[in-house]
């Protein structure tokens, strides 16, 4: 079907999410499928809003960035998010921001290059957005996983 994904699709998604620079042929190898069949399916996927975008896996403590916090961000009012999320975006240490539910409204992750500059992200940035009412921060010590789903089991 043109708008459902099947195992070959599966395949496809499960080899690029480990390395979105792997050329076609590659991935056709490893599939067992025709490069061209690669290009459709990809091509299918990218039209359908499954694949977003390729991007590349950086390790930023190895350019300078050796703090990774996240943060809990309270509210004054729910209705506020989409405002208090289009200021956060601003930010360029900011680099996953999710509306949530639960405790927080709102869940971020800063990278920070050590704690001088976070305390001036957190005190001059981030805090002085209009519309916050709290935030609780938590330094990331170590990151033990980063990955993608894998379709194939």
């Amino acid at each position: 079907m043109r708008d459902k994904l099947d195992s070959v699709d599966h395949k496809i998604l499960t080899l690029l999410s480990g390395d979105a620079q792997m050329p076609y042929t590659e991935v056709a190898k490893n599939a067992g499928i025709s490069p061209g069949t690669v290009h459709m399916r990809t091509r299918k996927m990218k039209n359908m809003g499954v694949i977003k975008r390729s991007t590349l896996s950086l390790d930023y403590s190895k350019m300078g960035y050796k703090m990774t916090v996240f943060l809990g961000i309270y509210l004054r009012e729910s209705f506020l998010y989409k405002v208090v999320i289009e200021e956060l975006t601003k930010i360029q240490e900011v680099v996953k921001i999710h509306h949530s539910t639960g405790k927080y409204d709102i869940f971020i992750k800063v990278h920070a290059k050590d704690s001088l500059h976070y305390r001036n992200l957190y005190q001059e940035a981030i805090l002085t957005i209009e519309g916050i009412r709290g935030i609780e921060s938590f330094i990331s010590v170590e990151e033990n996983m980063s990955r993608h789903i894998n379709f194939e089991s």
